[in-house]
């Protein structure tokens, strides 16, 4: 390097052969100047050289890591685009919410459901859509204070349902969420069950009514079986009635035929005792005085017109009982009638005579009441099971007394029957009209009595009051309206 700089010097210096003194030194040490810059140069060189295969390799793993990070992207649209296309083709509204409970997703099925404007989901925001949702729920205080608890207790499940003010009802339901996403606290999912709703309202309604229809079947099976055990008693009567009427009446003629010849015979013996007297045969009077009195026949003759009058008045007793049955069933009517209720409840009386005899005393305060349109046999019935069932609360060898009390207010007619037999415990009272309910020991009542007669008093538009108190007696007032109305 000196070499060139010494012949530029010359060439400058006017090709001087000769240099200055001390310009060796010079020269010299700009040549180790020179060497000392080469080296350095040298050395940058390979340094240069070695940053430049680091940044290569830096530049390959880079790019591999790039590549990796590239799929991993992919990937994970692909699993967006997954989650979304799931999160919108669901059948279920779906709502997202963040730990303090704010909206942060929701699907297209939650908007139409809660029926949200296009302007609400196109610039929503937490505030407008949940102002919007409460408008919708018609407890909209129970659904914010649901959510909120939700979104603070994670572990919690939920499935409720909101009804919305519109008559739909929503189902909501969520499961815990698992931690992983900060801003997800909350995933629910609300479905539109109205339809399902009445459904089973519908379902529920139809039971009820084929539970209500199955009732109604029973009663009419037994106020059936009833009426068919009242028709067989009308035909018992009437054949009772038919077979003893004949000789009752025979029977009844010949003690009147046989009370005629008495009474003449009577005539004949007197006259004859007075013909004898006048005659003043002494042994004729004496034989028919001591005929006489072996005869007892001053007892005899009173014995015989007194039994005569008994068996005339048991005859007649017969005649009545037999009517009485008759009247009691009214076989021969089936049709609405206009009936005196005072006749029902004395034929009644009679029929049960033997079951109210030795248990109580029967006083009947009667008022004025007017003829009533009904079904005489199923009435008396009525008025037999409520004699029967006061009899029974009695109970055999009692001194009880049952009252009977008629009286007529408001176009109705009402009759009553109070005794003083043990009464009904309260708990029982709503139950006595229910089918087989009974408080009766086993083989004493089969629960069919009051509630027979409450359908019977349904069906002629009345109704049946009843007031009893333990250890005092029970009350039941019938109210049946004078006039039937079609129905």
């Amino acid at each position: 390097m000196h070499r060139l700089l010494e012949r530029q010097i010359k060439r400058f210096l006017g090709n001087k052969t000769e240099l200055p003194p001390d310009w060796e030194l010079f020269l010299a040490a700009v040549d180790e100047a020179y060497a000392s810059a080469d080296a350095d140069r040298g050395m940058i060189e390979r340094s240069l050289e070695l940053m430049s295969r680091e940044l290569n390799e830096r530049n390959s793993e880079l790019r591999d890591e790039l590549a990796v990070r590239h799929e991993a992207e992919t990937q994970l649209e692909l699993l967006l685009s997954l989650l979304g296309d799931t999160l919108e083709s669901t059948a279920d509204g779906i709502l997202v919410l963040d730990d303090e409970a704010r909206i942060v997703r929701f699907n297209r099925r939650f908007i139409e459901m809660m029926n949200v404007p296009k302007e609400v989901v196109a610039f929503w925001n937490h505030a407008t859509l949940m102002a919007h949702l409460q408008s919708q729920i018609r407890d909209h205080g129970a659904f914010t204070e649901k959510l909120e608890y939700l979104c603070h207790h994670p572990e919690s499940e939920c499935h409720d349902t909101f009804d919305c003010n519109d008559g739909r009802v929503i189902e909501c339901y969520s499961l815990p969420h698992a931690q992983g996403e900060e801003n997800v606290r909350r995933v629910l999912s609300f479905r539109d069950i109205t339809a399902r709703k009445l459904a089973e309202e519908a379902l529920q309604r139809e039971k009820e009514e084929q539970k209500a229809l199955i009732r109604k079947l029973e009663e009419a099976h037994n106020q059936l079986l009833q009426s068919e055990k009242m028709a067989s008693i009308g035909q018992l009567a009437a054949g009772v009635a038919h077979e003893i009427n004949n000789p009752i009446g025979y029977v009844n003629s010949n003690l009147s035929t046989l009370g005629q010849y008495v009474e003449k015979l009577f005539r004949v013996t007197d006259a004859y005792e007075r013909v004898a007297s006048s005659l003043g045969e002494l042994s004729a009077l004496e034989e028919i005085r001591v005929l006489k009195k072996a005869a007892e026949w001053d007892y005899l003759r009173q014995d015989i017109v007194d039994l005569l009058k008994e068996s005339t008045e048991g005859i007649v007793r017969v005649k009545r009982i037999v009517q009485d049955l008759k009247d009691f069933s009214h076989v021969d009517e089936t049709e609405w009638q206009w009936v005196d209720l005072h006749k029902g409840i004395d034929s009644t009386l009679n029929v049960v005579n033997n079951e109210i005899k030795y248990s109580a005393e029967v006083v009947k305060e009667y008022g004025d009441i007017p003829q009533v349109e009904c079904l005489a046999s199923q009435l008396n019935q009525v008025f037999m099971n409520m004699l029967v069932n006061a009899s029974h609360a009695i109970g055999e060898g009692g001194q009880g007394r049952i009252v009977i009390r008629t009286g007529t207010k408001d176009e109705m007619v009402w009759v009553e029957f109070s005794d003083t037999g043990k009464g009904i415990a309260p708990e029982n009272l709503t139950r006595i009209f229910d089918p087989f309910f009974t408080t009766k020991p086993v083989g004493k009542g089969t629960g069919l009595g009051l509630s027979l007669s409450y359908g019977i008093i349904g069906k002629h538009h009345g109704k049946i009051e009843v007031e009893s108190e333990v250890g005092k007696g029970t009350m039941f007032r019938i109210w049946i309206p004078v006039h039937q109305t079609v129905s």
